[in-house]
């Protein structure tokens, strides 16, 4: 579920920042949200389907850990959003490592409407191809192909970075699903 070099705004997606809060105090982050209707549900299959405001439909299949599939009915909003990768740490690749990948999950309890909350958190070493200390942001080429471009929570120190160091990223993306009533 970890997407660092960026996402697609579907039609109908709206972009909008958003304010975590956690141990380390307040990181914002730009987030899309995307809005989708159940147009078929299948118990038997135990597969919903699902048309975005362009008209789009697409099917997913929902695994036996979906919490409360039954109650998702024909004409439910799903709404997902997707915040983007942040750094929650920035390292010289010289210098000791951090705890390494994290993932945390929450799901909706028993008897709630459907809902997931999903966060991965990453390393990502590679050479940093630009700094930008004014929008808080460190470009990385890294061992995936392109150069994707990380903003950098607030705590996160970029003084000492300069383009060409070899450095470890920890990034976080989450992904949040949730069902309403229409």
């Amino acid at each position: 579920m970890l997407v660092i070099v960026g996402y697609a705004q579907e039609p109908g997606a709206t972009a909008r920042a958003v304010v975590k809060r956690g141990a380390r105090g307040a990181i914002e982050v730009g987030a899309v949200t995307a809005s989708s209707k159940v147009t078929a549900v299948d118990p038997a299959n135990r597969t919903v389907t699902l048309t975005n405001e362009a008209g789009v439909s697409n099917t997913y299949e929902l695994g036996k850990n979906v919490r409360n599939f039954d109650q998702i009915k024909v004409g439910d909003e799903v709404k997902a959003t997707l915040l983007e990768a942040v750094a929650v740490a920035i390292r010289k690749s010289s210098e000791p490592p951090d705890a390494g990948e994290r993932t945390s999950v929450a799901v909706a309890p028993n008897g709630a409407k459907p809902g997931v909350i999903m966060a991965k958190t990453k390393q990502i070493t590679g050479k940093i191809a630009s700094v930008d200390t004014t929008a808080r942001t460190v470009t990385i080429e890294g061992p995936t192909d392109g150069t994707p471009t990380i903003k950098a929570a607030p705590d996160v120190k970029l003084d000492g970075l300069q383009t060409g160091d070899d450095v470890t990223l920890s990034a976080t993306v989450g992904l949040a699903i949730r069902v309403e009533k229409p």
